[in-house]
């Protein structure tokens, strides 16, 4: 597999240290760290936090909070950051673009995000995870009066129920996963619909976007908030909480195994602690001690005491959306091919 790398990946090392608190340790920035880099358009945290660190998920204690904007991790295109020192230990601060006062700043820049939008709103628009519960209850596609099998934008289409909400989202269930007793199903957009019509039993609706065809028994969804993947774009890394144990369930488009880029969904969610932005590191298990007739004693007693050599890591992956049990995290790195059986944990700093 081609490795395919950007500027908003991580950049990792080939030897796993101890592990170290990110709490107390002192942060050790890259000898080639700018002292001043001012922000462009296109910029992503990944870009910005990995030209500082090795382990960019520590952007929370190199990153300086800043008491005029609500959200101290958000910085804009123009903004000129400046790497300082307070107490002996290395800060960025933030010099905006334009600041009128302590809680006032006028921007007409969209912010900063953790990654590109290109990589995440796809999945963050096209893709839920709802529980078997909500799948029960869900509103169902009842066909069009034409009786096609398959629907579009040229006929009417009608859902269950009386419904007064304008606009509408399409889903497809694709593959459920389960965690203990609870089960979810992944939803896939195919299409987007404004109300028609509403009568007692039936509401109809006109499709306005169409990604692919629309079934019978499809799922239809208010959308309420048509800015709700904005918002969700403005997280920023930060390591996942330690000694967490976490399964990867399976990919979000069916597949056995992901790369770089790709989206799949974990076992743990806000219950858990997780939140967007929190970051795993992915190990694959090391092999056991072989031997061979003709090699030394050492290798041939080593492999007699069944010495297991130890996990080496292969890439790492991020929350871009969390539910309540579960998740939805994407690759942000993977030098082979990661599955169901990669290993999962709470990343270790290799700049510290």
């Amino acid at each position: 597999m081609n490795r395919i790398i950007t500027r908003s990946l991580l950049v990792f090392v080939s030897t796993i240290l101890p592990s170290l608190s990110f709490a107390e340790s002192t942060l050790a920035i890259k000898a080639d760290a700018p002292k001043t880099y001012t922000v462009v358009k296109g910029d992503t945290l990944w870009d910005i936090s990995a030209m500082y660190l090795d382990s960019p998920w520590l952007w929370p204690r190199l990153w300086q909070a800043n008491d005029y904007i609500e959200n101290p991790h958000l910085i804009y295109p123009g903004d000129k950051l400046n790497l300082i020192w307070l107490d002996g230990k290395p800060v960025l601060t933030l010099k905006p673009m334009v600041r009128l006062g302590p809680k006032v700043r006028v921007q007409n820049k969209e912010a900063v995000t953790a990654m590109a939008d290109s990589l995440l709103l796809p999945y963050l628009e096209f893709n839920r995870l709802v529980s078997d519960d909500d799948l029960k209850h869900a509103i169902r596609v009842l066909g069009s009066s034409n009786g096609n099998k398959y629907l579009s934008a040229d006929a009417l289409l009608y859902i269950s129920g009386q419904h007064k909400q304008t606009d509408w989202g399409i889903f497809h269930p694709e593959q459920s996963f389960t965690r203990d007793n609870r089960k979810v199903t992944v939803l896939k957009q195919v299409a987007w619909a404004e109300l028609k019509s509403t009568g007692t039993d039936t509401t109809g609706l006109q499709v306005t976007k169409q990604l692919q065809e629309i079934m019978v028994d499809d799922i239809a969804l208010p959308l309420a908030d048509k800015n709700v993947t904005e918002s969700s774009l403005i997280f920023y890394p930060q390591p996942a909480p330690s000694d967490m144990e976490v399964k990867i369930l399976g990919s979000i488009e069916g597949t056995q195994y992901v790369a770089e880029n790709q989206v799949l969904v974990i076992d743990r969610g806000a219950s858990d602690g997780l939140v967007q932005g929190s970051t795993f590191s992915l190990f694959e298990q090391g092999n056991a001690v072989r031997s061979i007739d003709g090699q030394s004693s050492q290798v041939k007693q080593a492999a007699e005491s069944k010495i297991q050599l130890p996990d080496y890591q292969i890439g790492s992956l991020m929350v871009i959306r969390d539910y309540d049990f579960f998740s939805l995290a994407i690759i942000t790195e993977s030098l082979q091919p990661i599955g169901q059986k990669t290993l999962v944990r709470a990343p270790v700093a290799v700049n510290e």
